[in-house]
């Protein structure tokens, strides 16, 4: 048994156009995988009944359709942090990368989407965040990507080694998260 309002939140969201989120940890049981905790309502696992924690949206699906549909508003007064992903001076497609809100404790991610590594997070409150990009290597790639696409999962997860900063209004760019193979 699931949470049929869970369900129903998590495929308008996909109707309005919002990809699942990475933001949460599964645990493998028989029979498939049990959520420990979700981030968002667009993490790819469906809550059990009597759970109604997937009916409140979170940071990550917020800003994620804030991105869609950017209002005056949201745009003025949330940022962005946007740089790549590389590993041995190449670009890592398919890495997902969070951001962490010191001042308000909110989680956004992101992947980077290109070949070059390049990838925004935007809808971040104004202020210090802590940035770490990690592989997809504990979750079902086809739930995020298309398996034609050469998605490296072989790194190993690496925090920004400085505080970003994220202006309201704008953007911090050029932050190089650089990884290494496990």
């Amino acid at each position: 048994m699931f949470d049929l309002e869970s369900i129903a939140l998590h495929e308008i969201g996909h109707l309005h156009g919002l990809a699942h989120s990475a933001l949460g940890e599964t645990e493998l049981r028989s029979g498939g995988r049990k959520v420990i905790a979700a981030e968002a309502v667009m993490f790819p696992i469906a809550f059990s009944s009597g759970n109604i924690a997937g009916r409140t949206l979170k940071a990550d699906d917020i800003a994620g359709i804030g991105d869609i549909y950017p209002a005056p508003v949201f745009t003025r007064d949330t940022g962005s942090i946007s740089g790549k992903v590389t590993k041995s001076g190449k670009g890592v497609l398919g890495a997902h990368v969070v951001a962490f809100a010191m001042r308000t404790k909110k989680l956004v991610g992101g992947f980077s989407l290109s070949e070059d590594g390049s990838f925004v997070i935007a809808g971040l409150d104004p202020g210090p965040h802590i940035v770490r990009v990690e592989p997809l290597d504990d979750g079902d790639i086809e739930s995020f990507f298309d398996l034609t696409l050469n998605i490296d999962i072989d790194f190993r997860p690496q925090f920004y080694d400085r505080i970003v900063v994220v202006p309201q209004g704008g953007g911090t760019s050029g932050v190089e998260l650089r990884v290494v193979a496990k």
